[in-house]
């Protein structure tokens, strides 16, 4: 469904990913893991256009999106959800989640607001808060359930447990895991957190400097536990 080749990413004349290879299959579910400054969110913005200057290719269901601006990305069925949440602060957290509408793929159907918060327990009693007076796992959930609420095909997910308490995490795996099954949607994870990837996708990625060094399931990555030492310890 979605294939990066031979991505090299600038920002001005820094050199941050070195022909990064990545592919997603349909309704697959990729973890990129790394230490900080790997390169991960980087990847995640040059697949959606919303950043670095670009060098190789990114393909969408065998087309060529090159040259393609990140909100006609995002019409096409990719959702990023970015690392800062970038959630409206004068919006309430209902009408954050009702933009979802404006980068809804044509032919498909936002899903309501109501419905959404419904399926996250946790903003059914913030619903009608201000996007400037909640926690920041608050707005983490609300980050992805806009994303989700525009039904896309590939949700693009940047560090989403950064600064959550561990409780907060355990409810935001299970609420991408039943989300992506009942959406059908794809995933691509960046994260730290171990844990958390492994309780939400099947294949693995590991970055380093910005390239790739290891890719595979969860099982081939637990029998080496080189990988772990070499380029994820602190």
């Amino acid at each position: 469904m979605l294939e990066a080749n031979r991505i090299n990413a600038f920002y001005g004349s820094s050199h941050i990913l070195h022909g990064v290879e990545l592919d997603v299959p349909v309704l697959g579910r990729v973890a990129v893991i790394g230490r900080n400054g790997a390169g991960k969110s980087t990847l995640l913005k040059s697949i959606m256009n919303a950043g670095p200057t670009v060098d190789g290719e990114v393909r969408w269901e065998g087309r060529s999106l090159k040259g393609l601006p990140a909100f006609k990305r995002a019409r096409l069925g990719l959702q990023l959800v970015p690392e800062d949440r970038r959630i409206y602060q004068h919006l309430t957290v209902r009408e954050n989640i009702r933009m979802a509408a404006y980068a809804t793929a044509p032919g498909r159907t936002p899903i309501p607001a109501q419905e959404i918060v419904d399926r996250f327990p946790m903003l059914q009693p913030i619903s009608e808060r201000g996007g400037g007076q909640i926690s920041g796992g608050q707005q983490q959930m609300v980050a992805i359930a806009r994303a989700i609420a525009c039904r896309p095909r590939l949700l693009l997910l940047d560090e989403p447990t950064e600064g959550l308490a561990p409780a907060i995490v355990e409810q935001l795996a299970i609420s991408v895991r039943e989300l992506c099954e009942a959406e059908q949607a794809a995933l691509l994870l960046c994260e730290q957190n171990i844990w958390f990837a492994r309780q939400t996708t099947d294949t693995v990625l590991v970055m380093d400097t910005g390239r790739t060094a290891f890719r595979g399931s969860w099982q081939e990555f637990d029998a080496d536990p080189d990988i772990k030492q070499r380029h994820l310890a602190v």
